[in-house]
């Protein structure tokens, strides 16, 4: 019988075992983003494994600071956008190879609003390119019936108590098992199957 949990692909983080845990997924963990010559092989050993009908695909980053584009040299930008996109790259090419056909991926990727912006450049590049990423999958893997979608949060890269105006749900900045599984779960929901390339901020409205 194949197995009909999700398969959550992520980073090891506090954030991304609840995630799996709120899902109730299989949670196989991503590469170091620190090591990308070992992106490939672990590439590899992924698609080595059976299909799936759900796959989540979550590079977590723990927390960083802010800090200034000019003042960011060129090893903190490779460390902070070009080796996590790099893996971002390889991740959603497996996903998309690995969902069976019909099924459904879904990306959940930090992204701060535009108000909280200000010394995350690195982090907003990253959240544009993965949706560049989901697109494609949806364009290249939907002719056999499978969707990818996005989900962003800002857990992780914003204070709780952000600078006026408030968001206009509370909670902010929201949780991993109720607003971020939440959204995953309407895109990978059968009620979705019309719904590809698209993105659901998780903020509680505060990206409006």
């Amino acid at each position: 019988m194949p197995d009909t949990r999700p398969l959550l692909l992520a980073s090891e983080a506090d954030e991304t075992r609840q995630l799996a845990k709120a899902l109730d997924a299989d949670f196989a963990p991503l590469p170091d983003v620190d090591r990308p010559t070992t992106f490939e092989a672990w590439r590899d050993d992924v698609l080595s494994e059976p299909s799936r009908d759900r796959v989540v695909v979550a590079g977590w980053q723990a927390h960083v600071p802010p800090e200034d584009l000019v003042e960011l040299d060129p090893d903190e930008w490779v460390r902070r956008f070009e080796a996590p996109f790099l893996l971002w790259n390889f991740a959603l090419g497996a996903a998309g190879r690995r969902c069976s056909d019909g099924g459904a991926i879904v990306a959940v990727c930090q992204a701060p609003a535009a108000l909280d912006s200000p010394g995350r450049t690195p982090e907003l590049a990253i959240a544009d390119g993965v949706l560049a990423l989901v697109r494609s999958v949806a364009a290249s893997e939907g002719p056999r019936g499978v969707r990818a979608n996005l989900v962003t949060t800002p857990i992780g890269l914003t204070d709780p108590d952000p600078i006026a105006p408030a968001p206009p749900l509370a909670g902010f900045p929201g949780t991993i098992d109720t607003h971020v599984a939440g959204a995953v779960r309407n895109f990978l929901s059968k009620d979705a199957g019309g719904l590809t390339g698209r993105v659901l901020s998780a903020d509680g409205g505060r990206s409006l």
